[in-house]
C-alpha cells in the first residue's frame, strides 16, 4: 500500500509501502498523482544510467586523446601528474590482458 508524504506545494515528494510519521497519507497505487511522480523517477533513473553510460564512452575519448598527443610529441606522457601515469598505466594493462585473452584462447599447437 503506497503511503506518501508531500511537500509544502502539496506535490507528493516521497513514497513508502508503510504508514509513518514521515509519510501519513494513503494514496490508490493507480491514482495519477502517483503514477506521474513514479514516471519522473522512472526518467530521472534512466537519464542517470544513459550519462553513466556515456561517461565510459567519454572516458575512452579521452584516454585516446592523451595516447594521440604523446605520440605526436604534443607532450611527454612523463608530464602526466603520477596519478594520471598510473591510472592510464593500468588500463593498458587489463585492456592488453583482455587483448591476449581473446587472441590466445587457443593452445600453440592447435589450429582454427
Amino acid at each position: 500500500m503506497p503511503y506518501i508524504n508531500r511537500s509544502l506545494d502539496g506535490s507528493i515528494e516521497s513514497l513508502s509501502l508503510s504508514l509513518g510519521d514521515e509519510h501519513p497519507e494513503y494514496v490508490s497505487a493507480t491514482d495519477p498523482e502517483l503514477i506521474k511522480f513514479l514516471s519522473f523517477i522512472n526518467e530521472t533513473e534512466t537519464s542517470k544510467f544513459a550519462l553513466a553510460e556515456s561517461d565510459k564512452d567519454v572516458v575512452r575519448v579521452a584516454e585516446d586523446l592523451v595516447y594521440l598527443l604523446i605520440r605526436k610529441n604534443i607532450i611527454l606522457f612523463t608530464e602526466l601528474p603520477q596519478a594520471v601515469q598510473t591510472k592510464l598505466l593500468g588500463r593498458e594493462k587489463l585492456r592488453s590482458s583482455l587483448t591476449d585473452a581473446i587472441d590466445n584462447f587457443l593452445h600453440d599447437d592447435e589450429t582454427l
